[in-house]
Parts: C-alpha cells; structure tokens; sequence
C-alpha cells in the first residue's frame, strides 16, 4: 500500500488545530487517525483523501454530489458509513471532519 504524501499528512493534522482536549490523534490504518474518546472519526487514507465516518445518508449525499466516493479499509467492499473526500474538494475537509466527531461523540 502507498503512503499519503507529506503534504497530505500536514493538511490532515491542520484539521485538529485547535483541537487539543477534544480530539486525540493516533495511529489508525496506517496513516494516523483522529479519535473522540475510543471512536475513530477520520482518517487520511494512503491516496491523501480525507476519510470520515458519518450517517449513512450523508455519506450517499457526497458521493451523489462527487464531493466524495465510496471507501472500504482495504477489503474492496465500501463501507457504508465512511467517504473519502479528495484533495480536490479539501476546503470541505474541516467541516466534514467536525460533522464526523459530533457525529461520533453522539454515539455510546
């Protein structure tokens, strides 16, 4: 598997800036991770794509739209919680990842 580019990986780490007490930043599928408590909610996968966990709606919603696509953690079967977001839409990448650590937090 290929690693995210450097680039890649500060834009991911600017999306916690500011963040500090709220959210924890990890190891996860290789690349790190960013955690509410013990729940995953994003995830730079090794294209460079912001990867978040939503509703399910809301991830159909930015696949329809082309803001994001389907995304599985290596196995080929997407996973209907999770959209990867590509650089070419990276202004939307602190918005969704907000939306995924509410999100998560709302989950027990």
């Amino acid at each position: 598997m290929a690693k995210a580019s450097q680039a890649a990986l500060r834009r991911f780490a600017k999306l916690a800036e500011g963040e500090e007490g709220k959210v924890a930043f990890r190891a996860g599928f290789g690349t790190g991770a960013m955690f509410v408590g013990q729940k995953m909610f994003a995830v730079l996968d090794a294209s460079g794509a912001l990867v978040v966990k939503l509703p399910a709606e809301r991830v159909q919603e930015l696949i329809a739209s082309g803001v994001g696509a389907p995304w599985h953690p290596g196995t080929g079967r997407p996973l209907k919680e999770y959209v990867a977001v590509g650089v070419a839409h990276q202004g939307k990448w602190l918005g969704l990842a907000k939306d995924a650590r509410t999100y998560m937090s709302s989950k027990r």
